[in-house]
């Protein structure tokens, strides 16, 4: 165990509790946020930056494929829904209010009205986006990252796929 870990055990309600592959998973999303932030957004993330690079992607070459984003969105949609419509989940992601907060695209994309590979793409990165935040500014631990291993297994999914997307297109951003 390492030091930091160690001390995350000790000084933690919760973390002591994560089995190793929830730890795994956290930390992996993190590393790859930090490297999707630093060559798809150029080091700035935001809701209107995703628009803006899912277009630019979408208009460059042959369009968008979606195949490699289904099993995400097939978790997201089965995880933020049930009978009644959006769930208690699908409300502490928190999202900012107004246009450009993204629940309008997320709501579009999950509810079907949105079916567009665009539309989807840049629904998950939002989704990804308000987990991104949720975890670094410490909502996730408020329930001690319960039940958070298949949110960071598929947003890690989906940030590897966009990195993949954009390195195709040639289109990832040059560290200064």
């Amino acid at each position: 165990m390492s030091p930091v870990e160690a001390w995350l055990n000790a000084n933690t309600e919760g973390y002591a509790h994560l089995v190793p592959d929830e730890r795994q998973a956290i930390h992996e999303f993190s590393l790859l946020w930090s490297f999707f932030e630093a060559r798809v957004m150029a080091n700035n993330a935001s809701i209107g930056g995703f628009r803006a690079r899912v277009a630019q992607a979408a208009n460059h070459g042959s369009g968008l494929d979606v195949e490699p984003f289904q099993e995400a969105l097939a978790f997201f949609t089965a995880r933020y829904r049930d009978g009644s419509g959006f769930n208690h989940r699908f409300q502490a992601l928190r999202f900012h209010p107004g246009p450009n907060g993204g629940r309008t695209e997320v709501e579009a994309v999950s509810s079907e009205a949105q079916t567009g590979a665009a539309e989807t793409i840049l629904a998950l990165l939002i989704i990804v986006y308000r987990l991104r935040n949720n975890l670094f500014h410490g909502e996730k631990w408020s329930y001690y990252f319960k039940d958070q291993l298949g949110n960071f297994t598929h947003a890690s999914a989906i940030l590897m796929r966009t990195v993949e997307l954009f390195a195709v297109k040639g289109l990832l951003t040059v560290p200064e």
